[in-house]
């Protein structure tokens, strides 16, 4: 998956630590890939809270709740091409917040 982002135009990756990518578009942060097992993504509110609502996602610790983060587990099969598509919403909302 951070390889497929990296393709991005603009994206940029950040080691965060043993298995930690934080990925940044602008300099700013849309999604942190803590694996194997999960992925937080910044979203917009209406999104987030569909994938809440749905429970896809979990609410990330304050302060990132405030600021749009939910967290998604990946669990043993994950279901990558939503996960690959939530990458790219998040990449394109938090593009238009720089």
């Amino acid at each position: 998956m951070t390889g497929e982002m990296l393709l991005v135009p603009g994206v940029e990756a950040h080691d965060h630590g043993k298995d930690d990518v934080e990925l940044r578009v602008g300099g700013k942060p849309f999604a942190h890939i803590h694996s194997p097992d999960r992925i937080d993504v910044r979203l917009p509110k209406d999104l987030k809270d569909n994938l809440l609502g749905r429970g896809i996602a979990s609410r990330s610790p304050e302060p990132h709740d405030r600021e749009g983060w939910v967290a998604l587990k990946l669990g043993r099969n994950p279901d990558l091409a939503t996960i690959t598509r939530l990458l790219h919403q998040s990449y394109r909302y938090t593009s238009a917040t720089i």
